[in-house]
């Protein structure tokens, strides 16, 4: 190779031995790489890829220069993304890609061996002997309800589901709970479970609540609370009855003049032509009037002498006399 050919154009040539001219644009940039030989000295020369296929790409060229050699070396080609290429999201194992929900029928999901949410358990009686006495005390949720199981919850993964359940419908932040009447800790469907969980949540037992089945926290509740009742009311409302007896005390119709029946104007002419069985229903019509009034002033005359009971002797003669006008004293 000529020594006087640049490393650019070195680059370049590497690229065309594989690479479609027209798919290679200008040069952009040159780096030098960190090495741990400070004899080798690694520089990488980028270039535009005009690829239709590959928009927002690059072409890099790496060329090793050693000490003590004339020539530069190619190292590697590689087809890069810029920053306004499209790629895909970053790997992830499959283990942190399963989401809550995502097991279907069939599926198995194993844990890891390191698994946090998960602490030793007890699969028999033995196990507890054959411990070693420099072992640390056994943790509380070791010793819990159920011999037999190889793993229970530990205090994280308990810690974690106690936040999820608080978090979701069921919990007390939702909008059926800041709704409900009461709570469901005082609920009679409320099914309790064991464990230091219990003191928190249970189980909906009301086919009808809106948690049938499902674990709720004790402060969460929902219209189907076993205290509601129906409210008992007529259908028709009905009003009280009021009696004002003050106006009829305050009323005094001693000033009103004395009715009289205004007689019906009657024409000359037709005064022949009454008869007399027109003239006695006209006259016991204003016997009736009259009969009314006198009914009316005994009724009131009733009411001052009741008024009058609490007076002396004296004094309710005195009274008497004013009212039936007797002005003997």
């Amino acid at each position: 190779m000529n020594t006087t050919t640049s490393a650019i154009d070195l680059a370049r040539s590497a690229l065309l031995e594989s690479i479609p001219a027209d798919h290679v644009g200008k040069a952009l940039d040159s780096v030098v790489e960190p090495s741990e030989d400070s004899t080798v000295t690694i520089t990488s020369y980028t270039f535009e890829c005009t690829s239709p296929g590959y928009p927002g790409w690059y072409w890099e060229v790496s060329l090793v220069e050693v000490n003590g050699q004339v020539e530069l070396s190619v190292s590697e080609v590689n087809l890069l993304p810029g920053s306004a290429a499209l790629v895909p999201e970053q790997w992830k194992p499959w283990a942190d890609r399963v989401e809550a929900g995502d097991l279907g029928v069939g599926d198995l999901l194993p844990i890891s061996e390191d698994d946090e949410r998960l602490t030793a358990g007890f699969t028999a009686l033995g196990d507890l002997e054959e411990l070693s006495d420099d072992l640390a005390p056994l943790h509380p949720a070791q010793w819990e309800l159920g011999l037999g199981r190889e793993k229970v919850l530990s205090t994280v993964g308990l810690e974690r589901a106690v936040d999820r359940w608080f978090e979701k419908l069921n919990g007390p932040r939702s909008a059926m709970a800041k709704s409900a009447p009461a709570n469901c800790g005082s609920c009679g469907f409320l099914v309790a479970i064991g464990g230091s969980i219990g003191q928190v949540f249970g189980v909906c037992g009301n086919e009808f609540g809106a948690a049938d089945g499902q674990v709720v926290a004790t402060t969460f509740g929902c219209g189907a609370h076993s205290s509601v009742r129906v409210a008992q009311s007529t259908p028709i409302p009905v009003v009280d009855l009021v009696i004002d007896d003050r106006a009829d005390e305050q009323s005094d119709s001693s000033d009103l003049p004395d009715y009289v029946a205004d007689p019906e104007p009657i024409d000359a002419d037709e005064t022949d032509s009454i008869d007399a069985d027109e003239a006695e229903d006209r006259t016991e019509a204003i016997a009736s009037e009259f009969a009314m009034k006198e009914a009316v002033e005994a009724i009131e005359a009733a009411t001052e002498i009741l008024e009058m009971e609490n007076l002396d002797s004296d004094e309710s003669a005195t009274e008497i006399s004013d009212f039936y006008g007797d002005d003997d004293k």
